[in-house]
C-alpha cells in the first residue's frame, strides 16, 4: 500500500495552512469518506489544526459531512471545479478542429479566446489560405467591450450578471467606433444575445472587422468565444453570413462539450 504523503509530526504538521489544507482533501479522497480524528492521525496533525482545518473546508463546500456518522467526504464545490477542468480540458483539445473548419469555411482567420477578469485573452488561432496576416497573437489580451469576442460572451451570460459587468467595466475607446458608453454597451449586448452572434465593427483594430458566437460548458455558462476576423471590408460586406456561420461552429462546440439546449416553451 502506498504511504500517505507528508505524514508526521515534524513533516506536515509544520507545513503551511495551504499545505496541509490539500493533504486533508487528498486524503479525503483517497478513503472516500474519514472521520476528522483519522485524518489527524493517519497525516500526523494535532487534532486542534485538523479540526480547524476540516471547519473551513466544510464552510467552503470543499467537505461534506455525513448526518449520521459525522465522516467527512468530498463536497460539491470540488465537484464544480473537477466538471470546469473537464470542460477546460475539452475545449482545448477539441477547438482546433473546429477553428480550421470554419477558417477553410469563411475564408478568413479564426480565433478562440476566454475570459480573464474584463479581457478575452486569444488562446488559438487557424488560418485559410486566403487569410490576411492579422496583428493579433496567441497570449494577447483585449478588453471585452471593444470585441466580437468579449461582447459574445458577455451576451451569452445572464442579464444580471452582463449588466453588473458592463457597470464597473472601464470603457476606453480603442478606436473611433469603439462604443465607450455604458447604455448604449449593454443595447448591442442585448442585440447580440438575441440573434445569437456579436460583431466587431472596427471597434478594436482599424480595418479589421469580426464577428463572434459564445462557447458553453455542459452546464449552459460561456467560457470560451470564437470568432472569424479579417479585413473589414471583406468581413463586414458578409455579416450575415458569417454570423451565422460563427454561431453555428460554436454550438457545434458547446454541444461537443456536453452543453444540450432546452427549447424555451
Amino acid at each position: 500500500m502506498e504511504p500517505d504523503r507528508g505524514t508526521g509530526k515534524h513533516g506536515l504538521d509544520q507545513s503551511g495552512t495551504l499545505e496541509r489544507g490539500l493533504a486533508v482533501l487528498e486524503h479525503v479522497g483517497r478513503h472516500q469518506e474519514i472521520s476528522t480524528n483519522a485524518i489527524a492521525r493517519q497525516l500526523g496533525l494535532s487534532r486542534s489544526a485538523t479540526y480547524r482545518i476540516v471547519g473551513t473546508l466544510k464552510n467552503l463546500d470543499y467537505l461534506e459531512a455525513d448526518q449520521a456518522t459525522g465522516r467527512v467526504r468530498l463536497g460539491t464545490r470540488l465537484v464544480e471545479l473537477g466538471a470546469r477542468a473537464m470542460a477546460a480540458t475539452d475545449l482545448h483539445r477539441c477547438a482546433p478542429r473546429y477553428l480550421s473548419a470554419l477558417a477553410e469555411r469563411s475564408g478568413e482567420t479564426t480565433y478562440l479566446a476566454v475570459p480573464d477578469n474584463d479581457a478575452m485573452v486569444y488562446v488559438a488561432t487557424e488560418r485559410s489560405a486566403s487569410a490576411v496576416t492579422l496583428a493579433c497573437r496567441l497570449g494577447t489580451r483585449r478588453p471585452q467591450h471593444a470585441t466580437s469576442l468579449g461582447k459574445a460572451w458577455l451576451a451569452a451570460l445572464p442579464e444580471g450578471d452582463r449588466l453588473e459587468r458592463v457597470r464597473r467595466m472601464r470603457l476606453d475607446g480603442l478606436t473611433l467606433r469603439t462604443i465607450v458608453d455604458p447604455a448604449r454597451l449593454l443595447d448591442d449586448l442585448a442585440r447580440t444575445s438575441r440573434r445569437g452572434w456579436a460583431v466587431d465593427d472596427v471597434e478594436n483594430e482599424p480595418d479589421v472587422g469580426c464577428v463572434a458566437a459564445a462557447v458553453r460548458d455542459h452546464s449552459g455558462r460561456p467560457i470560451a468565444a470564437i470568432s472569424i476576423a479579417g479585413p473589414a471590408a471583406r468581413v463586414l460586406r458578409r455579416v450575415e453570413e458569417l454570423g451565422a456561420t460563427v454561431a453555428g461552429t460554436a454550438a457545434a462546440l458547446s454541444m461537443r462539450l456536453g452543453y444540450v439546449r432546452v427549447p424555451r416553451g
